[in-house]
């Protein structure tokens, strides 16, 4: 294994925890470093690619992401629960700077979720099957 690849084995690793902590912790994005390890793994190692995309948990979700984006109904539901959790503590902290950054994190969040994929609104994802089209 080159050095080069040994470094994207190391940076996936350290984006797939990163990424791990966001789905708990709102002040970090999950998505973005979800996609940024599937893609260090595509480029260093197909066994730790297929074991991401695989996974039951990441892997639906990376590729959902990737193939269609999220709806705009999901994109602002996420985005208020983060608001819903960041925003007490802009108002309640009396650091200026902890102020700020939390107000800037939030804008880079808006950002980031104006940039994945934006996916058609449909009258319910599961309903396929009683309406007799077929999704792929």
């Amino acid at each position: 294994m080159t050095l080069s690849k040994i470094l994207l084995v190391v940076t996936g690793f350290i984006l797939l925890a990163l990424g791990l902590i966001g789905i708990v912790l709102p002040v970090l994005p999950t998505t973005p470093f979800l996609l940024a390890a599937s893609f260090c793994f595509m480029k260093s190692s197909s066994r730790l690619y297929r074991w991401i995309m695989g996974n039951r948990f990441l892997g639906p979700r990376i590729t959902r992401i990737t193939a269609t984006g999220l709806t705009k109904k999901e994109k602002l539901s996420i985005y208020f629960f983060v608001c819903l959790l960041i925003i007490p503590v802009i108002v309640l902290t009396s650091s200026f700077y902890l102020r700020i950054f939390l107000i800037v994190l939030l804008a880079i969040k808006a950002l980031v979720f104006m940039r994945i994929k934006t996916a058609p609104e449909t009258q319910d994802r599961g309903e396929t099957a009683k309406s007799g089209t077929v999704e792929s």
